[in-house]
Order: C-alpha cells, then sequence, then structure tokens
C-alpha cells in the first residue's frame, strides 16, 4: 500500500449485528505485507466463454487494468460467497496488492448505534455497509465532496476516503451542502498479484468508477446493471458476430 494510511480508532460495533464481532475499529498499517488471505475465487472456469485463440491467461490484457478508483464487477462465475454479485470500488492498487470495500451490501445496522454520540446522527437513516470479509472491526468512510478534509485521501474525482469520525461530524454540521458519506465495516484485499490473477481467470469485470453509483444508486441495482454492461462489453470485445454488419 503506498503512503501511510492509517484507520484510528473512532466507532464500535455492538455484538450480534449483522454478524459484525464485537470490535473497536483499530489502526490499520502494513496491510498488504502478510495480508490475511481470503481463499482464492473459486470459479468453474468450464464455463467461461472464452474464444478461440485467446488463452485464460491473456485476458486480463483486454479492456481496462484494475486501477485505484475503479470498480470490480464480479463475474457470474465468482462463486465465492464473500464477493458473489458484489462490485468493489478500489481505494488501493500497486505492486504491494490492493484493497477496495464492497459498495453493494448495506446492511441493517444504522450508524447511530455505532456512535451514539454524534447527535445529528439519531434522526439519520444512514447504515453501515459491510465492505469486505477482512478486519470487520474496522471502519471507513468513502467522501464526495469538492473540498477534502485534510484527514483523508484521494480515489477518483471528488470521492475521497477517511477514517476520522471528525469528518462526519463536519459534513453532518453542513445539512444542507452536497456533500455526501457512506461508512464501510471490513475491507477486502489481495496480496501482491492475487487480483490480478483472479481477473485474468475470469472472477472479475473491470470498470470505470462512477460516483453517482457509489453514492446514489439503489445497492439493489448496481450489480445487475454493471454485470449487464460487462458482460455486453465482453460480447463485443470477442465475438465477431455481435458487431453490426455493414
Amino acid at each position: 500500500m503506498s503512503g501511510n494510511f492509517a484507520f484510528h480508532t473512532w466507532g464500535k460495533i455492538p455484538k450480534g449485528c449483522v454478524g459484525v464481532a464485537l470490535a473497536t475499529a483499530t489502526v490499520l498499517t502494513a496491510l498488504l505485507v502478510g495480508l490475511p488471505t481470503m481463499g482464492q475465487a473459486r470459479l468453474n472456469l468450464l464455463s467461461l466463454p472464452i474464444p478461440n485463440g485467446v488463452s485464460v491467461d491473456r485476458k486480463i490484457s483486454f479492456g481496462l487494468k484494475p486501477a485505484k478508483g475503479r470498480f470490480l464487477v464480479a463475474s457470474r462465475q465468482l462463486l465465492d460467497p464473500n464477493f458473489s454479485q458484489s462490485v468493489v470500488l478500489l481505494i488501493e492498487y500497486d505492486r504491494n496488492g490492493a484493497i477496495g470495500v464492497i459498495i453493494n451490501r448495506p446492511s441493517e445496522m444504522k450508524l447511530s448505534t455505532v456512535m451514539p454520540e454524534i447527535e445529528e446522527l439519531r434522526q439519520r437513516p444512514d447504515t453501515i455497509y459491510l465492505g469486505g470479509p477482512v478486519a470487520n472491526n474496522q471502519l471507513m468512510l468513502l467522501i464526495r465532496t469538492t473540498n477534502p478534509p485534510e484527514e483523508s485521501r484521494h480515489v477518483f474525482q471528488d470521492v475521497h476516503v477517511s477514517s476520522s469520525q471528525k469528518v462526519i461530524q463536519r459534513m453532518l454540521q453542513n445539512p444542507e451542502g452536497e456533500e455526501r458519506f457512506r461508512v464501510y465495516a471490513g475491507y477486502a484485499g489481495w496480496a501482491p498479484g492475487q487480483l490480478d490473477n483472479e481477473i485474468a481467470a475470469g472472477g472479475w469485470y473491470v470498470l470505470r468508477a462512477d460516483p453517482e453509483i457509489v453514492f446514489d444508486k439503489s445497492a439493489a441495482e448496481i450489480w445487475p446493471d454493471l454485470i449487464h454492461r460487462s458482460s455486453a462489453k465482453w460480447v463485443r470485445m470477442f465475438v465477431p458476430w455481435s458487431q453490426p454488419h455493414r
């Protein structure tokens, strides 16, 4: 992981809520060195529509490469229950590995339960999203703002990631502003080369990220919409008869 980005203690997740363990969010450092394994994506490779003359290993060379600020869209062949029908926003990607958060799995746990000391949250419906299977006792914050706080790092366009509770408090004190936020418990992580191998094997599609999808689109609609786009792109790329006749 490039730079030093630590997630500080700022929230407690109650026991029994959506299967998230009782704990306080703690400092997150050196994530990609000795990263806890999540298990390789389980794929039914026999069902992948690979054209003649195109090897599985070469699939990664087509279309977008994984990068910070891009979506990973789980293919229909990705059977791992941690990621089935998921969409991940990559917030870090370099030679040390990758980190992202699943953006389409809201929980039923209200943010006000985790941070009862913030009075402005008590009348709001905000819930915590399940960001991934690793360290799900740790919280991180995605922000959409044109005036990013110092306690944040840029991801893409006007989207930033932070670990500061103060950021939420400042945003809530200005309810008329256009700033948006989402809070995620846990993250998805890949050791060096692991994500590239999963993409090459057909586990993920890579698309350009869109802030509207992260902050405004219904969670239930995100994967169906993006898998349709991804599948259509795959067909256009590899199936000659899918091209319009001239």
